[in-house]
This record gives C-alpha cells, structure tokens and sequence, in this order.
C-alpha cells in the first residue's frame, strides 16, 4: 500500500498564505473604492493648511509612546534574562522598522530572533515574551475602548465588540497565567511537555509582580501619549481633536490592523483611521488627509530610528534576523508543538506540569 507522506505544516501554512493573499485584496479593493469617492485637491489642501508646529508635537510624542512601548515589553523580558533596557529597545525598534517593510508583520519574527540571539533565549521563550507583551497591550486598549460608548455617541455594534472583547481577553490572561505556572522540568517528558515548557519559560513575566507592574504601567503611559499624538495630529489638520475622539480613532485603527497587513499596514491603517473619522461625522476628504498624515508620522520615526538602532548589532544577528524576515513561519513553529500541547490537554480537562528540554 502507497502512502504519500505530506509535509508537517505545509497545507496549513499554504492556505493560510491564500487567505492572506484573498484579505489583502479585498482591503486593496475597498481601498481602491474609498480613494476613487475622494477629492484629491481637496486632500492636498488639507497638507497644506496643517499646521506644522502641531504636527512635531505629535511626532515627538509619538517617540515618547514608542519608548514606553518597548519598555513594556522590557519588563516581561526581564522576567526571563537579565538584558540591559536599551538592548531590548534596540530589538523592538528594529522589528517596528522590519514592520514597515516586511509583509505580514514579519518584524515580529525579527525581534524574537534578534532577542533570542543577543540575550541566549530559545525562539519559543522569546516568543512567549513577546505574546504577553501583546497581552498586556491589548487589556490596556480594550479597557480604554470599553469607557469609549460613555463618551461618544457610539454604533451599537461598536458597544457590543467592544464589551465582548473585555472578557475575552481577561480570558485570554487567565490561560497565560496558567501556563505561566511552575515551567520546571522532570526526566521524562514528552516532546509536547519538553516544546510547552520552552514556551512556557516566556510567560513566567505574568507570575512576577514586579514584572506585570512595570508593563501594565508603560503600557498605560505609552496609550496616554498615543492618544495624545492623535489628539495632536487631529488638530495639525483642524479637525475635532478630544480625548475621546482620538481613542475612537486608535480603535479604529488597531481593529483594521487585526487584518493581515502588507507591508507598512499600507491600507489597513489608513482604512481604519478614515472609517472610525467619518463614523464620527469627519469630512471624508479631510479623514482620508489625516489618515495619510497620521500613518506617515508614525513611519518615519520608527524607520529612522530602527535602522540606527540596528547598527548596534552584529553581523551573524543581523544575518539571523534577516534570514527569519524571510522565512518568519521559522519562529512561529517554534510555538506550534506548544499549541499542540495546550490544545491536547485542554481536552483532557487539565494542563499538566510542563517540563524543560535538555540543552535549553
């Protein structure tokens, strides 16, 4: 009897590449949609009466955002090594640059590598600092967005994600800290135990006060100046610039940027800032010259700032983290036995005491 042996992974990651592939060009096509209802003298007369003061306000505050961004993820990391805070930040600003010019966020893979390659982590540790980096980002963002509909005349659609999304994703924490639990090893583990365990040893930041403090509180300093810069660049380009109105809009935005972005979120980006202005009663021109501007503020920044930090590695880190910005599904299989692990026995009803690999 002939058997055909398929590649582990290989039909799954290939329809995952077509469902991009069909995302990307249905963002493509109501981008095309929205840029062919816009007046664009009216656009280029909205750049030209911004204000430029108000402007590099925004853009310095956004730097300011970007530290405490990348001090977040510091405080998880430290959880698990001892880096200095300016190595860490140098890792996330080479990824956040890798991200504007990779397709599918590849950056992420970047910083992963370049983290576990300065500091002597396995990818999946790296990995699992970097997933409840995210966490903590997101609980700070959908707490921002559930006060949202007490300020704003909000769809009630939006009040329904919104409220439904908190839970989810305290859910989401609950289970963190449960693996977070006790990632110690004894003889004889399995390959599943030895591969959760490995990512398990990132999530440990979630078990250490003093951890969870310092994210939560840059996460919440780096939101407070995120809005600000919102703030700020709503009233570069004359347009109603409260507190409320700028949260409105960074929901907005981090909501289109769940789609599978190309490079640069170009589109995603500029489709979720534009909507969220115009659901707020926002000229469609004037939403679609704010949306440009605000996404290119955050760009360049982060480029310049990226590729100064990346000088600062060496030649086989940078030849690594190039090599995972090219094959990025390198990183994401480093969790994937994980996953296996987690999903077995959760339908067990429990998750057992997971152990170490040799020679990590």
């Amino acid at each position: 009897m002939n058997t055909q042996v398929v590649p582990r992974g290989g039909t799954r990651h290939r329809l995952v590449a077509v469902a991009r592939v069909l995302v990307w060009l249905a963002v493509a096509a109501c981008a095309v949609i929205f840029a062919r209802s816009i007046h664009w003298g009216s656009v280029r007369d909205a750049f030209a009466a911004a204000d430029g003061r108000l402007l590099g306000i925004a853009a310095a505050l956004w730097i300011g955002s970007t530290v405490f961004q990348g001090t977040r993820w510091y405080a998880l990391v430290r959880a698990v090594a001892k880096p200095s805070w300016r190595s860490v930040l140098a890792c996330y600003y080479v990824g956040q640059a890798g991200s504007v010019v990779l397709p599918m966020r590849a950056g992420e893979a970047v910083r992963i590598e370049l983290l576990a390659r300065r500091n002597g982590l396995s990818r999946a540790v790296a990995l699992g600092t970097v997933a409840i980096d995210h966490t903590v980002n997101g609980c700070v963002m959908f707490l921002l967005a559930a006060s949202l509909p007490l300020f704003l005349p909000v769809p009630t659609w939006t009040r329904v994600v919104v409220w439904t999304a908190v839970p989810v994703v305290f859910g989401l924490v609950l289970v963190m800290l449960r693996l977070a639990r006790d990632p110690k090893a004894h003889p004889g583990a399995s390959k599943f135990q030895r591969s959760l365990n490995r990512l398990r040893g990132g999530l440990v930041g979630l078990r250490r006060p003093r951890s969870v403090f310092g994210a939560f509180s840059a996460a919440i300093l780096a939101w407070t100046l995120e809005i600000a810069t919102t703030a700020s660049a709503l009233a570069a380009f004359h347009l109603p610039h409260s507190a409320a109105a700028a949260m409105a809009i960074l929901f907005g935005v981090n909501l289109a940027l769940a789609i599978p972005a190309p490079p640069a979120n170009l589109g995603n980006f500029e489709f979720g800032a534009g909507f969220a202005l115009v659901a707020l009663g926002g000229d469609k021109n004037a939403a679609a010259a704010f949306a440009l501007g605000f996404h290119a503020l955050q760009i360049v920044p982060v480029l310049i700032i990226g590729g100064a930090s990346l000088l600062g590695f060496r030649g086989r880190q940078i030849a690594a983290a190039a090599h995972v910005a090219a094959h990025p599904s390198e990183v994401e299989q480093a969790g994937e036995d994980a996953e296996a692990a987690v999903a077995e026995q959760a339908a067990r009803g429990s998750l057992g005491r997971a152990q170490p690999s040799p020679g990590e």
